[in-house]
């Protein structure tokens, strides 16, 4: 018997995105960052996550465009514009040393 695995599209745009959540690895390709960044986004309270299992989180797909927005973020579809025409100053994905 052979398992039916689905192949997931990388994620285009999350406006248009047909899913209500989208996972970890689409949004760090999706915004060009480590998965590990969206991780500390999680763990600092800044993105909204759900956990369905002990490995397994969600991201609602509002959620990350509400992120997406107060950080000034874009993603690999829109086109780049240089830092000095954004109106602030983009949020920054900082390091956090855990105590």
């Amino acid at each position: 018997m052979q398992k039916h695995h689905a192949t997931r599209q990388s994620l285009q745009n999350l406006k248009t995105h047909p899913e209500p959540y989208v996972t970890i690895g689409e949004l760090a390709e999706y915004w060009l960052v480590s998965r590990k960044q969206i991780y500390k986004q999680i763990d600092a309270g800044t993105l909204p996550a759900i956990r369905l299992g002990p490995r397994l989180l969600r991201i609602r797909t509002i959620d990350a465009l509400e992120f997406e927005n107060r950080a000034h973020m874009q993603s690999t579809s829109a086109p780049r514009q240089p830092a000095a025409e954004l109106a602030e100053p983009p949020v920054a994905f900082t390091a956090q040393r855990r105590r």
